[in-house]
């Protein structure tokens, strides 16, 4: 259980019939630990309710009976609880003080939630007193349906333990980690960092309740050469037996000089893909028409929302053809000018991970009413074919050379696994500079295992990692292999070759 229901006492008071409201109020401030300044002027109001206090401990009962005040009474109201506190806060969000749905799942699913009131028809004095209830019109109130996630409880745990290991390490200024099952589109975890309580979610920041994984943009650098090779390949502008001259690490395009970290001569597409190189995934950009391109990074889900069954999330952004300059092609060939959410990348590469087929993701399976009975269920959906089989197995593989000794990921492998993934390292950009920093970025890893047959699709994300290293390959990759090694332990996926013992039990 992510989130229940409890019951409280609430106190309130019939201002005119309590008779000290100065000693009053003392009393009650001392029983609910509310200001008793704050209580004095309730009760000098002129109504016949007032609320006291909200939701406190049952326990409070006993104390109000012994202090016998008039006036002043208390009933029973049911109360959100959270029970493992922090725990995938930032997508179940939180309700507010009449248990009405603010944030996250709670808001989304409202509705089934919070059940329906009741109501009865009266008679009442001039006061609203009750004087007689009238033989017709009751309806009785129904209770509120069940949730069943598709998120598993110990794989968000160890998302959220390992993102903050990650975060913390780093000195980022914060972090995400979103893992699905590429197949079927189940999201598993979706894990934030900083994180909060939302059992007391008025005592944090509004910053630190964001659902990252679908609400935070950002440029996504090295890891959307995934999407410019899949295109060219599928469309047929690359072959995979193709060579590029990268031009020994510097290549002057148009009035720009694009840069890559080490001085690559030719390289094939996948080698372009696994050593990152700026310039190949630019020279390959070249060889695909401007709305080709376009349709084909609208096709993966860019530039639109993921329809994620959660509030607040964003489309990114993604400019129409008409929009771009002259530098357009080669900056978003090599993951500038356009900006996405950790989902929408997920969504995208498990696209590839299952052979060409965009999925849609979800949280919620099932919705489930006070008698047990299924009254909403998400299945798996697929939204639309991306691209071909043959281009998602080509793929694949071109992922796999990423995590070896010659590619940017080794510290992504696991032992016993074979692992398909890409880095990212984003400069962010300085508007107030107007250009990118020069000591900000956005690092990456997203990664599927066991390549082949995917069990997992994870992505880590950190927002401004401190250091002179930065790089996705060295501090996303390893906070990716620790999620994913866990997981597969625990989901007991059995190893595709038996992996060294010393190395399985490192770390």
């Amino acid at each position: 259980e992510l989130a229940i229901s409890v019951d409280t006492v609430s106190v309130y008071a019939v201002p005119p019939r309590v008779k000290n409201r100065t000693a009053a109020a003392g009393t009650l401030s001392r029983i609910t630990g509310e200001d008793r300044r704050k209580i004095l002027r309730e009760l000098q109001k002129k109504k016949q309710f007032v609320w006291i206090a909200r939701k406190l401990n049952p326990e409070m009962i006993e104390k109000l009976e012994k202090a016998n005040l008039d006036g002043v009474s208390f009933l029973y109201e049911s109360r959100r609880f959270y029970p493992n506190r922090a725990l995938a806060a930032g997508f179940l969000g939180f309700v507010g003080m009449d248990n009405q749905g603010l944030e996250g799942i709670e808001f989304q699913y409202d509705n089934y939630i919070k059940g329906e009131p009741g109501w009865f028809i009266a008679s009442v004095d001039a006061r609203r007193r009750k004087i007689m209830a009238e033989g017709k019109g009751f309806v009785e109130p129904s209770g509120a349906s069940h949730l069943v996630l598709t998120i598993d409880k110990v794989i968000q745990y160890v998302a959220e333990e390992e993102l903050k290991r990650a975060v913390l390490e780093n000195k980022a200024l914060s972090g995400m980690a979103v893992m699905m099952r590429p197949s079927t589109g189940e999201i598993l975890a979706m894990a934030n960092y900083p994180v909060f309580n939302p059992n007391e979610f008025q005592d944090c920041r509004p910053q630190d309740r964001k659902n990252l994984g679908i609400i935070e943009n950002f440029e996504p650098g090295s890891i959307f050469k995934l999407i410019t090779l899949s295109t060219a390949i599928d469309q047929g502008a690359v072959r995979p037996n193709d060579i590029f001259y990268c031009e020994n690490g510097a290549y002057h395009f148009r009035t720009t000089v694009y840069h890559d970290t080490h001085e690559y001569g030719w390289l094939s597409v996948s080698q372009v893909l696994q050593r990152s190189s700026n310039i190949g995934a630019i020279k390959i950009g070249e060889r695909l028409k401007e709305k080709d391109f376009y349709s084909s990074i609208k096709d993966f889900g860019f530039g639109e929302k993921t329809k994620v069954d959660l509030p607040g999330e964003s489309p990114g952004m993604l400019r129409p053809v008409s929009k771009w300059s002259g530098l357009s092609m080669a900056s978003i060939s090599m993951g500038q000018e356009v900006s996405v959410t950790a989902l929408q990348f997920l969504t995208a590469v498990c696209a590839i991970a299952n052979k060409g087929v965009r999925m849609q993701p979800y949280v919620v399976s099932q919705v489930i009413n006070p008698d047990g009975k299924v009254v909403l269920e998400n299945t798996p959906k697929a939204v639309r074919r991306v691209i071909s089989d043959k281009t998602a197995e080509f793929m694949i593989d071109c992922m796999e050379s990423v995590i070896s000794e010659e590619g940017t990921a080794p510290l992504a492998a696991i032992p016993g696994f074979r692992v398909a993934g890409k880095t990212g390292t984003a400069q962010k950009y300085d508007f107030a500079m107007g250009r990118y920093s020069d000591d900000k970025y956005v690092s990456s890893f997203v990664g599927v295992v066991p390549s082949k047959n995917p069990e997992i699709a994870l992505i880590v994300v950190l927002n401004e990692p401190l250091g002179s290293i930065y790089y996705g390959g060295y501090v996303a990759a390893p906070a990716f292999r620790r999620i994913a090694e866990r997981t597969l332990r625990y989901l007991r996926v059995v190893p595709e070759e038996s992996p060294d013992s010393t190395l399985f039990l490192m770390d």
